[in-house]
């Protein structure tokens, strides 16, 4: 038997258990467990004993188990250490070619949304976005993406700085948040001297802890040759689910 192929065999079937686990998304009982990984319920309850002992799974008052702060833990230590640029890179240049359109990524700071990787258009389409840019909150695609899934505290100074004091666009601007959030997509459908790109979609990139990370952005739409905005928005949303899924998020029902 060559020795490079070797392991151990319990290690690994510990990792499918935790992987079923996270899978399963919800405190479950032991019998149900063992019916669901088709094991026997004694032979799961030893590896449950050690998981909770380790943290990386806790069984709650009513004795049904479910992924532990242990494991949460370490997932999050390797996201802390993760390149989201170079993660979201491949997901970037396919979103690019399918679409037809300039893509971007975007990630939150106490500026606002900055634009740190952009993907030019495959067409001959001039859109004079660069990385280092920072959408406005309020009159962008990412801005928009961004203040619909984040606490207002991260986002009202800048709101402040772009709308004042005035009540009826601080009111539209609330109102185009919730239909962010119900649709899953932010659009900037109109020209903005101060924005490049004739239009923009954008997208929420989400972590195992539900919280945004990133947006994906589509930009461009100035070429009858381009994607349809409707089949873009599907391109747009399916490369951040992707995006979201790898890093661990999962979509309740």
């Amino acid at each position: 038997m060559d020795k490079k192929s070797q392991g151990i065999q319990s290690v690994e079937f510990a990792f499918e258990l935790l992987e079923a686990f996270l899978k399963i998304g919800r405190p479950v009982p032991l019998g149900e467990a063992a019916e669901s990984l088709g094991i026997g319920k004694s032979k799961l309850h030893k590896y449950l004993t050690s998981f909770v002992r380790l943290g990386v799974i806790e069984q709650d008052a009513s004795g049904c188990y479910s992924s532990g702060p242990k494991l949460l833990e370490l997932g999050l230590g390797i996201l802390g250490h993760m390149d989201l640029v170079a993660f979201c890179e491949s997901e970037l240049h396919r979103l690019r070619v399918e679409s037809g359109e300039a893509a971007a990524l975007a990630l939150w700071t106490a500026q606002g949304p900055l634009i740190v990787r952009f993907l030019e258009n495959p067409r001959p389409v001039a859109v004079a976005m660069r990385v280092g840019f920072y959408a406005p909150i309020t009159s962008s695609a990412a801005g928009k993406c961004f203040a619909a899934h984040l606490p207002e505290t991260a986002y009202a100074h800048l709101v402040r700085k772009e709308l004042g004091d005035d009540a009826d666009a601080r009111r539209s601007f609330e109102d185009k948040l919730r239909d962010v959030a119900e649709q899953g997509v932010a659009v900037r459908s109109e020209q903005n001297q101060a924005i490049p790109g004739a239009k923009a979609l954008a997208c929420p990139v989400f972590d195992g802890r539900n919280m945004i990370v990133a947006a994906v952005l589509l930009i461009g739409f100035e070429n009858e040759r381009g994607t349809r905005p409707d089949d873009a928005v599907k391109l747009l949303t399916e490369s951040a689910r992707r995006l979201s899924a790898r890093l661990g998020h999962t979509v309740s029902d």
